[in-house]
């Protein structure tokens, strides 16, 4: 129910609640998805033409890409007050500069700590404006359209990862690396000035009604009440397995690009898939994932889209190492992948959308996913040197990897989760 987080001033009691259009969050996860772009696509990319083995840049993509799990530790801050745009503000301009230093450090594959570095501070303002991002979601979309406004959100994360990691691989071939940061970065504040068009909901329990000290004491309490009584309910901890589980992370999305050479793919065929191509499958694959998780157990659709990129992962293992195989592999698996990450959306919103802690409890979901995609990504680079397979059984072990997780949710879902939850439109 989200009628305390939404609940409008006595003078304003008659007007209607104006609620947030979905397609904006797309407009606005566009800042995400290039520093995540720039991180799964562009650089692997480069680091792999620098000679870079590609178990090497698996460790180095986990690494930089560890704040989304562990941002947890300073999400809490921004339920602190009614400041979510802010925050994103901030950190959308902190994101646009730390592009810049990441695309005009020289010779990175010579100072791959540093380089790790910038990455990692990069993923870490990203993180910090999608999780306030996330909290608006929550808070400004109508109940009704919860797995709609996730299913957006998702389209416009996969699609412009997609496609700005390929820009930055185009951008950098016709003119330099460095060109292609500034130009990501002037995409990155554009896009993020949509977040004035987004009304902050007014929420009572952050207005301070006495001393300072204290109400920021008691917003605090608040706010940990309401992520221990979420997290450690019986659905709370379910959820928590489910994100842990390596179900639907698409791990593979962060190794594409570096897999090219093995396929023999041109560089412009990695531009046009890493970009367009699967900008526009992420994108229609997550409307569908939101569209579906509105109807159906929203667990149950995390877990079949998290079963099709499995099945993408293997039946490209099993294909030919050519162009094609590489086209059609990369461009299925981005379709599942973003139905999945619709339906993860759409599942979390499903259950934080009310309390004190709406932001921190996204945020810790979200984190306990990125922790699974980031060890799921090590994993599947270190799988290319058994037994000197290589690149094919990078792709195999992502497969096997997804159906250890698929079995710990079908196991959940027998014992715990058969009954369908009401729908939460019904219960607005």
């Amino acid at each position: 129910m989200i009628e305390q987080e939404t609940a409008l001033p006595a003078t304003a009691s008659a007007e209607e609640p104006r609620w947030a259009w979905p397609p904006l969050f797309g407009l606005l996860e566009v800042q995400f998805g290039a520093a995540v772009g720039y991180l799964q696509t562009a650089v692997p990319y480069w680091l792999a033409k620098d000679g870079m083995p590609l178990a090497e840049i698996g460790v180095l993509s986990g690494t930089a890409f560890s704040p989304h799990a562990w941002k947890l530790l300073w999400v809490p801050l921004i339920d602190l007050g009614p400041w979510r745009r802010v925050w994103y503000g901030v950190s959308t301009l902190l994101t646009a500069l730390l592009l810049l230093a990441c695309a005009m450090f020289p010779e990175p594959a010579r100072h791959l700590g540093v380089f790790t570095l910038l990455l990692t501070a990069l993923q870490a303002a990203a993180t910090t404006a999608h999780a306030a991002l996330n909290g608006l979601m929550a808070t400004t979309s109508k109940p009704s359209d919860k797995g709609r406004t996730g299913g957006w959100q998702m389209a416009g994360n996969v699609g412009s990862t997609a496609m700005m990691g390929a820009l930055a691989i185009f951008l950098a071939t016709q003119f330099s690396r460095q060109v292609a940061g500034i130009v990501l970065a002037t995409l990155v504040l554009a896009s993020g000035a949509g977040i004035f068009w987004i009304t902050e909901r007014h929420d009572p329990s952050t207005v301070p009604t006495g001393p300072l000290l204290k109400a920021a004491v008691d917003r605090v309490k608040s706010i940990v009440m309401d992520l221990v009584k979420t997290a450690f309910s019986r659905d709370g901890l379910i959820m928590l397995v489910l994100c842990l589980a390596p179900v639907s992370c698409g791990a593979l999305s962060n190794l594409f690009s570096a897999m090219a050479g093995a396929y023999q793919v041109p560089e412009h065929t990695v531009e046009m898939v890493n970009g367009p191509g699967m900008a526009v499958t992420g994108a229609v694959g997550s409307l569908m994932g939101g569209w579906l998780s509105d109807r159906m157990n929203r667990k149950l659709a995390y877990a079949l889209m998290g079963g099709a990129t499995a099945m993408c992962a293997f039946a490209m293992a099993a294909g030919p190492m050519t162009t094609d195989t590489y086209i059609w592999g990369s461009l299925a698996y981005s379709f599942a992948n973003g139905a999945g990450f619709a339906a993860f959306a759409g599942m979390v919103l499903e259950m934080v959308n009310d309390g004190a802690a709406v932001t921190t409890k996204y945020s810790l979901f979200v984190a306990a996913s990125n922790f699974a995609i980031s060890y799921t990504t090590a994993l599947d680079g270190h799988a290319s040197e058994f037994r000197g397979i290589g690149t094919r059984a990078t792709i195999a072990a992502d497969g096997l990897i997804t159906l250890v997780g698929i079995s710990i949710v079908a196991l959940i879902f027998v014992l715990f989760l058969r009954k369908k939850p009401a729908a939460v439109a019904a219960t607005a």
